[in-house]
């Protein structure tokens, strides 16, 4: 599993949210995603990413849906960043 990154700025291609919801669910109108900040606070729920070579916290606890058209592709992250922000956000959503 690997989680699409997204750009909400145009003509900017620099990732500043990440996607957790499943690419099959693209019939939606919007899409679930957690920003990214180079300069979050760091706490339990919100882990460190690396993104093109960048440390990145990802804002688990800040999910929220934007309309698909907004966005940009990004990238993608890799498989066990992408694992970690899961399972951080299912552990969350448990509590």
């Amino acid at each position: 599993m690997r989680l699409e990154l997204f750009s909400s700025k145009r003509g900017n291609p620099e990732s500043n949210l990440v996607c957790i919801q499943a690419r099959d669910l693209d019939m939606l109108p919007t899409v679930l995603v957690c920003p990214l900040l180079s300069k979050g606070k760091l706490t339990f729920f919100r882990p460190f990413v690396h993104v093109n070579g960048i440390k990145r916290v990802v804002c688990i606890d800040l999910v929220r849906p934007i309309r698909r058209k907004a966005l940009v592709d990004a990238g993608m992250l890799d498989a066990a960043d992408s694992h970690a922000v899961m399972h951080l956000f299912a552990t969350l959503l448990a509590r």
